[in-house]
């Protein structure tokens, strides 16, 4: 598995030379006529179901040319297996206290203090299921040069049983570990049973969620908008770029609020012979949640308020025959932790006895970057089709795997 990210890792060093030389210097031959049309990588919404991160907003990259001359629709299913044991984690309030805790390796620190007199705050964390998302988006232009995108995204949590979850449901996933990769349990999800379905989340400030299987979560509503900067269709200049503002209003009853966010897209196209191209984009962008409040005591999934990402993405377009394309993408999503990292030299997770393999990982991911790819295939005739297949290759609270399909079309 370490080879693994460590060749995926590489990849996506060398893709970003590539393409910010690519910025520089770009001496391709193209029939400039070709250009008149709008490029883009198709991508649906890639944007991993964590577990806490579905009850906030957060940002992906937009890979075109220019604006949108006509309204067009993504709808998308998604499916993913979500899983940590339960953890309790302890914060002290007494700086004396975190000065002391921190001397010693975190796994070690709750055996250095008396957890249940200490001052100190505490979360808890439990995740089990499989979280099938929906989505719509509907795309209209507002001008020569920018167009709006408004979203709704929605999630169910399901025990994740056959037929309804054929790749992501626990059999599936331990039969993978158990024959492929990984050994017996790695994760010690078989001790508290496969194919259940719960979401507890307690944060600092002891607001508690509860979802349990069958819950469906209402999680808000998404408003991009997106300025093209204007493109000189010469021969040579096949870099475009564009700039993205955002807002999210969240409305389940565990968070109600807006988050706003930033970000920059780039693409660049690379003409190949015989009409095939490779596209490649690059994207950067932070927002921050919370600005506005909607309702008092929400839960608190993450204190970091501003929370970054990049991603990087190299799309290979083709046709067969006319007027079929087909597309293949892989995809790599980098985001910031949830929580301050400087909390994690404090944090004094509890072990619970039972689970032994990664019993803290639901919560100490919450204080680390996290990352993960996803491949794609899509086919373009009428309607834009697209499969994806997400994997969470450092295991940092993201689905295990997450799967999906969208259809996209013009008005």
């Amino acid at each position: 598995m370490k080879s693994i990210i460590a060749f995926l890792n590489q990849y996506l060093f060398v893709l970003t030379l590539c393409f910010l030389n690519s910025i520089h210097s770009q001496r391709t031959v193209v029939d400039s006529t070709s250009l008149m049309f709008t490029q883009k990588i198709v991508k649906p919404s890639l944007i991993a179901s964590h577990p806490y991160g579905v009850f906030f907003s957060r940002w992906e990259g937009n890979f075109k040319s220019n604006a949108q001359k006509s309204i067009s629709f993504d709808m998308q299913i998604s499916s993913a297996n979500i899983w940590s044991p339960p953890v309790v984690g302890y914060l002290p309030n007494n700086p004396n206290d975190r000065l002391f805790v921190s001397q010693f390796p975190w796994h070690a620190r709750e055996f250095t203090v008396d957890v249940d007199t200490l001052n100190a705050k505490s979360i808890e964390v439990q995740n089990d299921g499989v979280l099938k998302g929906m989505k719509v988006h509907a795309t209209m232009p507002v001008g020569r040069n920018s167009e709006l995108k408004i979203g709704i995204r929605t999630f169910l949590l399901t025990k994740g049983k056959l037929p309804f979850s054929l790749i992501t449901n626990d059999e599936t996933i331990e039969f993978f570990h158990d024959n492929i990769a990984g050994g017996n349990d790695p994760f010690d999800r078989k001790l508290y049973g496969l194919n259940e379905g719960k979401i507890r989340y307690k944060d600092q400030n002891d607001n508690v969620l509860n979802i349990e299987a069958g819950n469906i979560i209402l999680s808000g509503f998404e408003f991009s908008y997106y300025y093209y900067l204007s493109n000189n269709h010469a021969a040579k200049n096949i870099t475009y770029m564009n700039f993205g503002t955002h807002a999210g209003v969240n409305t389940s009853k565990y968070n109600r609020s807006v988050d706003l966010g930033i970000s920059t897209n780039l693409l660049k196209v690379f003409n190949i012979k015989n009409q095939k191209k490779l596209n490649v984009g690059l994207s950067l962008g932070t927002s921050r949640t919370n600005v506005i409040t909607l309702k008092q005591a929400n839960i608190e999934f993450n204190n970091n308020r501003f929370i970054g990402y990049l991603e990087a993405i190299t799309e290979l377009t083709f046709r067969t025959k006319k007027p079929t394309k087909h597309r293949i993408g892989i995809d790599f999503y980098f985001q910031t932790s949830l929580n301050k990292k400087s909390e994690f030299n404090y944090l004094i997770p509890t072990k619970n006895g039972v689970s032994f393999k990664s019993w803290n990982s639901g919560i100490s991911n919450l204080y680390k970057n996290n990352n993960y790819w996803t491949f794609m295939y899509s086919v373009e005739k009428k309607l834009t089709t697209t499969f994806y297949l997400q994997q969470d290759l450092t295991v940092n609270n993201n689905p295990d795997i997450q799967t999906g399909i969208n259809v996209s079309f013009n008005l």
